[in-house]
């Protein structure tokens, strides 16, 4: 406790210099925080997809000119694809999805209160995105789930209005256990880990699993030629064999008096747009090294500077007694007391500067570069950061203190 008022002293007396140093530090950090939630972001679409990022191949259209028209399509040619996938060789399985969104029903008080609060601030009703999927496409999952099991052929027979077996986000494992049902008809039978999952073909945005819901779905909707023409055009996902030629399946995919349909990996979509926000991030990480390296100088002169001005004071304490660790101690919890008010400055500030950015990412539930968020794995990376300028320009700083001999430090200016 002694220590901490002489250190709250000592930042009275070279208030001016701390006060510089923690506008540094505070605008520093919050550009290090805007970069650290990009590229935490990237690792995350790196590794966080429930389908395997090599095989997987998204089916879609070669130029995208709207709705496709089923009017003039042959829908027995829709299933003769289906078939031709069926049975070819290099395709170790495919599937198909539709998005939906799910209203929940909370006029008898049947969800928790907070959760009802939290999801109304993301959607204009209380619902979550849903993603239907068939069995085939079930197969390609790549689920460790974080309680429960998943789907079963059994799953995928329910009639749609009846009662139906469903994987959640690991964001309802604060209020709901596996067997619990949701609206009287969506039994839980497993949930899902912090992944994500495609939901259009189309896009780079990728839908999060946290507080999202996969559903089984029904047979009588699987075989119908109408939904699978729709799935067909922007719901498909396939995947190949090593070494598999994916222009091979260009004829098989061709339906006629419709936009043309081919293939694209989906690690080399995902990793092309990790390309593109990683160079679009280079500026921001040049401007952080710098904010490193002149936080690190900035600590080292300020403190230098601090010491001899104050020095006549450090050698009496050191005549009396204090060691030169005693002093470097001092020292050090000042400047840690600088760098911790600056974070949570920083951490006010990118609040307040990408507060819209923030609130909006959230509302869309969207796994992307931009998908702002101050969670306990950003503020742990931010800490790390502060913590490396501590350590080093402290480590100077004692290295510095180490020198001091207190016949010469009485002499000083005070």
């Amino acid at each position: 406790m002694l220590k901490l008022k002489s250190a709250i002293m000592g930042l009275k007396k070279r208030w001016i210099f701390s006060l510089l140093l923690l506008i540094q530090i505070t605008y520093g950090l919050s550009t290090i925080t805007g970069s650290a939630n990009v590229f935490y972001n990237l690792y995350y679409l790196s590794h966080q997809s429930v389908l395997d990022m090599n095989s997987t191949y998204l089916v879609i259209p070669e130029k995208f000119t709207g709705v496709p028209d089923s009017r003039n399509v042959n829908m027995e040619r829709v299933r003769e694809i289906y078939e031709d996938l069926d049975n070819h060789p290099n395709v170790i399985g495919y599937g198909t999805y539709e998005e939906q969104f799910i209203f929940l029903d909370n006029v008898a008080g049947n969800l928790p209160g907070k959760m009802a609060k939290e999801l109304t601030k993301s959607h204009s009703h209380i619902g979550i995105n849903g993603i239907v999927v068939d069995e085939n496409y079930s197969r390609t999952f790549k689920l460790p789930l974080a309680e429960g099991r998943s789907f079963e052929e059994q799953d995928f027979t329910t009639n749609s209005a009846g009662k139906i077996n469903v994987l959640v986000g690991p964001y309802f494992q604060s209020y709901f256990r596996t067997g619990d049902i949701i609206n009287d008809q969506y039994v839980i039978i497993g949930f899902l880990r912090d992944q994500y999952i495609v939901n259009n073909n189309m896009s780079n945005l990728y839908l999060k699993l946290d507080k999202a819901m996969i559903l089984p779905m029904p047979n009588d909707r699987t075989t119908n030629l109408e939904s699978m023409f729709g799935r067909l055009n922007n719901g498909m996902i396939l995947k190949l064999r090593e070494g598999s030629n994916p222009e091979e399946f260009n004829p098989i995919l061709q339906l006629p008096g419709n936009d043309s349909l081919t293939l694209k990996n989906l690690g080399e979509y995902v990793r092309h747009n990790i390309r593109a926000n990683a160079y679009m991030e280079l500026p921001q990480l040049i401007l952080g090294a710098a904010f490193m390296l002149f936080s690190v100088m900035g600590i080292l002169v300020t403190t230098i500077v601090s010491i001899l001005i104050r020095k006549r004071d450090f050698g009496i304490k050191m005549v009396l007694g204090e060691s030169k660790y005693g002093i470097y101690s001092q020292i050090a919890l000042e400047n840690f007391l600088v760098g911790i008010t600056g974070m949570g400055l920083s951490l006010l500030h990118f609040k307040w500067k990408f507060n819209g950015l923030m609130q909006y990412a959230s509302s869309l539930d969207l796994a992307s570069p931009l998908d702002f968020k101050l969670n306990v794995v950003i503020l742990f990376l931010v800490f790390l950061i502060l913590l490396l300028i501590m350590v080093i320009s402290n480590f100077i700083v004692f290295w510095f203190v180490s020198k001091l001999e207190p016949k010469a430090m009485i002499g000083g200016m005070e």
